[in-house]
């Protein structure tokens, strides 16, 4: 861990100052992958991409190799993910819940052989209009900080959120966990990723107090939603607390592909 760069992140919470930092830091990141972006988009012409800056808020990066291929990747794990624990059904309907500018979901339907009814949500109202626009085969669904979501009672077979609940303060992901479990059906799946023990290494000396006692740590002093506003959640606390109305089907530390985030496998009660 660079100490000396988590304090000066921490001074620059404290102050407001990170914020501008953030702007600076993306137009940087615009320029160094401005060359292989074209490149990209060379090889790849008919290839919908969105405007930069959704890109950067989503995921740190507006690399279009990246976001292509990781959607890609991504898309296929979970599809072989919930194909493990899903029963057979002539359409499933799954839910990305906080889908960004689609990198994922874009690609879920052809992951699978069997039909897929493909959903995407989330806050980002210039994410979900880029969508509806532009992606097809998926209805995208605007949602605010705060439930609920616009899906009916047991609606959805299989739910996945990457690096959502890393993002969001305590009280409102308890809101959102027991949004997710209002609109699964009985026995649908959750795929859930967090940050756990792997990024105890990124913590000041009193945030790994914290997440010793309470199972919590969050990095405010940031727009509440954003990627800057930072959570970490320790696997005993989602157990008893946060997932405590799932069953936990599997937790996999640190290997979700790309994010190195926990992976959690949840089943509502049947």
């Amino acid at each position: 861990m660079n100490l000396k760069l988590q304090k000066i992140q921490r001074w620059l919470r404290d102050t407001h100052l990170l914020a501008p930092v953030e702007r600076v830091r993306y137009l940087f990141s615009v320029i160094r992958l401005h060359r292989q972006n074209r490149r990209f988009i060379s090889d790849n012409p008919h290839f919908a991409l969105p405007p930069a800056a959704l890109a950067y808020d989503a995921y740190s990066a507006p690399d279009w190799n990246f976001y292509a291929q990781s959607g890609k990747d991504t898309a296929e794990f979970l599809a072989k993910t919930i194909k493990k624990y899903s029963p057979r059904a002539a359409t499933l309907r799954i839910l990305e819940w906080g889908c960004g500018p689609a990198r994922v979901i874009r690609h879920l339907a052809a992951a699978f052989v069997t039909p897929v009814e493909a959903f995407g949500s989330d806050y980002n109202e210039q994410s979900i209009a880029w969508c509806s626009r532009t992606i097809p085969g998926v209805a995208f669904i605007q949602n605010e900080l705060h439930p609920p979501l616009k899906v009916a009672d047991n609606f959805i077979d299989a739910v996945y959120s990457i690096s959502v609940f890393t993002h969001l303060s305590d009280n409102v992901s308890k809101q959102w966990i027991a949004e997710l479990l209002r609109i699964l059906r009985p026995g649908g799946l959750a795929v859930i990723t967090t940050n756990g023990d792997s990024h105890v290494q990124f913590m000041l000396p009193d945030e790994m107090e914290t997440y010793a006692k309470q199972g919590v740590v969050i990095r405010g002093n940031f727009e509440e939603g954003k990627k800057m506003f930072w959570a970490c959640h320790a696997p005993r606390y989602l157990r008893q607390t946060l997932f405590r109305d799932f069953e936990v089907l599997e937790h996999a530390p640190a290997s979700f592909p790309y994010n190195n985030q926990d992976c959690w496998i949840l089943r509502k009660a049947t």
